[in-house]
């Protein structure tokens, strides 16, 4: 059976999935599980939503004009 391809599919980037890890304070992941609840979600799907739209909203801004910010550890 061959599977059709049409235009809109053709443009859509391909999406890559990493795993990362990420060290969260105890008062975040509480708060991240219950806004996933709140949502009907699971954690790891609510927590992939949050940084979609975090980088769409800082690539948003960098467009923007505004520089970027240098973030360092102590």
């Amino acid at each position: 059976m061959k599977q059709l391809i049409t235009k809109s599919r053709l443009r859509q980037p391909l999406e890559v999935m990493r795993e990362i890890e990420l060290n969260l304070p105890d008062e975040i992941i509480v708060k991240l599980a219950l806004d996933a609840h709140k949502r009907d979600v699971s954690l790891n799907s609510h927590i992939l939503d949050v940084l979609k739209k975090t980088i769409k909203n800082s690539e948003y801004n960098l467009e923007d004009e505004s520089s970027p910010q240098l973030l360092t550890e102590n």
